[in-house]
C-alpha cells in the first residue's frame, strides 16, 4: 500500500500532535530545557510564630529537637504600622521579653535564638515583614507613599529596637534600645492580598524590595533577602515577579491552600498534581519558570496542616457543611483527633501524591500531608532544580518533628 505525500504529512503531524498533548498532559512536567543546567539547592527553612509560646505551646527551645536539619529560621511576623509608616515588633514581650522598666537585657525569643545560634552555628535566621493579617497596613504605607522610610525602619529593627513605656511609678514616658546583633541574617518579606493586587501595591512591592536591597547591601555584607509568593494566578500575573528577582535571593512559594473551606467543595490542601484542574503546585511552579523566574531562585512551601471537612463523603468535590470542625487544623491535631481514630480511613490519592483521611461514621473529610507525600515534595523540589524547601510552621508538626526530619531519609 502506497502513502501520499499528503498522507505522510499528516501522520507526522498526527504523531506530533499526540507527543504534544502527552507531555503537556505529563504532570509532573519535566523542566524546560532553559533550566536543564540549573543544579538543586540545599535550603531547609522553617517559619516559627512568634505568637505559638501562647496558642500551640511552641518556644524555641522545641526547634533543638529539628535544628541539625534546618537551614534557615524565618521569624514571624514583624509588623507594619500604618500610622507612623514604620516597621515594629508584633509583641515586645514574645519577642525581646520587654516587661516595662524591669528588664533591659534581651530576652524573650530572641534572646533564645541567639542562644540557639550559638549552639547551632550553621543556622541563618531571617526576620518575616507582613503576613496575612498585617498586609492591610503594607498597602496603607504603599497607598500614602512611605515606603522609603519603612523601608530603612526594617534595616534598623535588624539590630536593634527602639522599646518605649510608660514607668509604673514615675508616670512617664521613657524609652529602651534593646540590641541583638548577629541575630538576623536577613528580611523575608510577607506581602499578600485577598483578591486582586491595586495598582499602587505593585509599585510599592517591586520599590519596597528594590529599596530594602539597596540598604541591606549598603549597611551589611552578607544579607539574604526573600519574598513570599501566593500560587494565586492573580497575585503571580499582577506583580512584576521578573524585575523583583534580581533583588531577592529567592521566592517563598506558598504552595498550599489549593484547597480549603472558602471553596464549594472538598479538595486537596497541597497537591503536586490534580484531576479535576490544572491548579495544582506544578502548575504553579512551571507558571512562575514561563515568567523567566529561575528554579535556583525558587523555594517550594510545605505546610504542616491540613483541612478537615465536616458533613461530606470521600469523593473530591462534594459539599460539605461549615461547623466547629470544618477548618485548617495543624498537623499535630490532625494525628490526634484522625489520624490515630480508629473509626477513621487512612487513604493515598495517586494523582495528587498526597494522603486523604475519611471517618465514614462522622463524615468528615481530611486533606493533610504525611512523612511520604512530604519525601515526595522534597524530591519533587530536586527534580524541577529549585533552590530546596520551606515549612509552614513548625509548631504544626509532631513533637519528634517526625515530617521535617523525614526529608533527610
Amino acid at each position: 500500500m502506497k502513502f501520499s505525500i499528503i498522507s505522510i504529512s499528516f501522520f507526522i503531524i498526527l504523531l506530533v500532535t499526540m507527543h504534544t498533548f502527552f507531555v503537556t498532559a505529563q504532570c509532573p512536567t519535566p523542566v524546560p530545557i532553559a533550566y536543564e543546567h540549573v543544579r538543586p539547592g540545599k535550603v531547609v527553612a522553617a517559619y516559627f510564630g512568634g505568637w505559638d509560646k501562647y496558642h500551640a505551646t511552641y518556644n524555641v527551645e522545641n526547634i533543638e529537637k529539628v535544628a541539625d536539619v534546618l537551614t534557615h529560621i524565618i521569624y514571624a511576623f514583624a509588623k507594619p504600622n500604618s500610622k507612623t509608616g514604620l516597621c515594629e515588633l508584633a509583641d515586645e514581650w514574645a519577642d525581646l521579653g520587654a516587661n516595662l522598666e524591669h528588664r533591659k537585657k534581651i530576652g524573650g525569643n530572641f534572646g533564645k535564638l541567639l542562644k540557639l545560634k550559638k549552639k547551632y552555628p550553621h543556622l541563618k535566621i531571617l526576620l518575616s515583614v507582613g503576613g496575612g493579617t498585617y498586609s492591610k497596613a503594607l498597602s496603607e504605607i504603599a497607598k500614602q507613599g512611605k515606603i522609603s522610610q519603612f523601608a530603612k525602619s526594617v534595616v534598623q529593627i535588624l539590630e536593634r529596637y527602639e522599646y518605649v513605656y510608660d514607668h509604673s511609678k514615675l508616670n512617664n514616658e521613657y524609652n529602651h534600645w534593646f540590641e541583638y546583633p548577629e541575630l538576623f541574617d536577613g528580611v523575608d518579606l510577607d506581602w499578600e492580598w485577598t483578591g486582586a493586587v491595586p495598582s499602587e501595591d505593585i509599585d510599592g512591592y517591586t520599590q519596597l524590595l528594590k529599596q530594602l536591597s539597596a540598604l541591606l547591601k549598603r549597611k551589611f555584607k552578607k544579607m539574604i533577602l526573600t519574598t513570599a509568593i501566593q500560587v494565586n494566578s492573580k497575585v503571580i500575573s499582577a506583580l512584576d515577579l521578573s524585575q523583583v528577582s534580581s533583588y531577592v535571593d529567592w521566592f517563598n512559594i506558598m504552595s498550599y491552600n489549593y484547597g480549603g473551606p472558602n471553596v464549594s467543595g472538598i479538595s486537596m490542601n497541597a497537591p503536586i498534581c490534580n484531576q479535576w484542574s490544572d491548579y495544582s503546585i506544578d502548575s504553579s511552579i512551571n507558571s512562575l519558570m514561563a515568567m523567566g523566574i529561575s528554579p535556583a531562585k525558587m523555594v517550594l512551601g510545605i505546610p504542616l496542616y491540613g483541612h478537615v471537612y465536616d458533613k461530606t463523603d470521600s469523593k473530591l468535590g462534594s459539599a460539605f457543611i461549615k461547623t466547629e470542625k470544618t477548618g485548617a487544623f495543624r498537623y499535630n491535631q490532625i494525628k490526634d483527633l484522625y489520624l490515630d481514630n480508629p473509626g477513621c480511613n487512612i487513604l493515598w490519592h495517586p494523582k495528587s501524591h498526597v494522603p486523604y483521611a475519611y471517618c465514614p461514621e462522622d463524615q468528615i473529610f481530611v486533606s493533610y500531608d504525611d512523612e511520604n507525600s512530604i519525601k515526595i515534595k522534597y524530591m519533587y523540589s530536586k527534580q524541577k532544580r529549585l533552590k530546596g524547601v520551606f515549612f509552614w510552621r513548625l509548631s504544626g508538626d509532631d513533637d519528634d518533628h517526625s515530617l521535617i526530619r523525614s526529608i533527610k531519609e
